[in-house]
């Protein structure tokens, strides 16, 4: 059956041309979603019209294609996803779900048939293909990743010694939220540090004394001590 395109049908001719196809793919699919008409007489003084418009439809389309394809070559997009053992998923990623991300990224929706990809079943990076337009074919990285592994590793905790750097400098220790406990343990060791060094100080100079006066002689008019007893008077006692 001889007909004549009247939009392009990608893979079997371009708006304008005339070819001849078989029967039933033309009456079940081509004419029914009106891709194409009868190549009749009348139809014929339609060529020039329809592939003038066709070229410039194209044109318009492989520019908006190169806009698109430009932010999304290279991109990246993280799918969460539950899995079992072996990273394997409990469902699979399909092109719909990549196709929702990539509209996300783009702000444009993407036709998910343009999506070249096998479902996938498995945690882990992959690279996919986005056939947006003839020669206009960017490719995007997936990452499917467990639920909460995207999260934002908690900052380092400070070392003791930052810690009292900053209490000796009368700043707020930068401790984690969970660890109250320990700035205060090290606050206290740190003000008892200071004591001890201060009753150290304090203790030395009246020990020293101490030992002075315990070398010095006694002076001789002090009685000197003794531990012998003193001898029984043997006179009598006047009557």
């Amino acid at each position: 059956m001889k007909i004549l395109f009247i939009e392009d049908v990608p893979g079997t001719a371009y708006a304008g041309d005339i070819k001849d196809v078989k029967s039933g793919f033309a009456r079940n699919y081509l004419l029914p979603k009106k891709l194409a008409v009868l190549a009749t007489a009348d139809q014929m003084n339609r060529v020039d019209r329809l592939r003038s418009a066709a070229s410039k439809r194209r044109d318009a389309t492989e520019a908006e294609m190169k806009t698109i394809s430009d932010s999304l070559e290279g991109a990246v997009i993280t799918i969460e996803a539950r899995s079992g053992r072996n990273n394997r998923l409990y469902g699979s990623i399909t092109n719909a779900a990549v196709a929702e991300e990539l509209g996300k990224l783009t702000g444009r929706e993407i036709d998910r048939r343009k999506i070249i990809m096998d479902p996938i079943r498995q945690l882990g990076t992959y690279q996919i293909p986005i056939k947006l337009h003839q020669g206009v074919e960017p490719m995007v990285t997936v990452a499917v990743v467990s639920p909460g592994s995207q999260d934002e590793e908690a900052e380092p905790e400070p070392t003791v010694e930052e810690v009292v750097a900053a209490i000796e400098a009368g700043e707020e220790p930068a401790v984690a939220a969970d660890e109250p406990e320990q700035a205060g343990v090290i606050a206290e060791s740190v003000a008892g540090s200071d004591e001890a060094e201060q009753a150290v100080a304090l203790a030395e100079p009246s020990a020293g004394s101490d030992e002075a006066e315990t070398e010095t002689e006694p002076s001789p008019d002090e009685p000197v001590p003794t531990d012998e007893k003193a001898p029984d008077d043997p006179s009598p006692i006047p009557t």
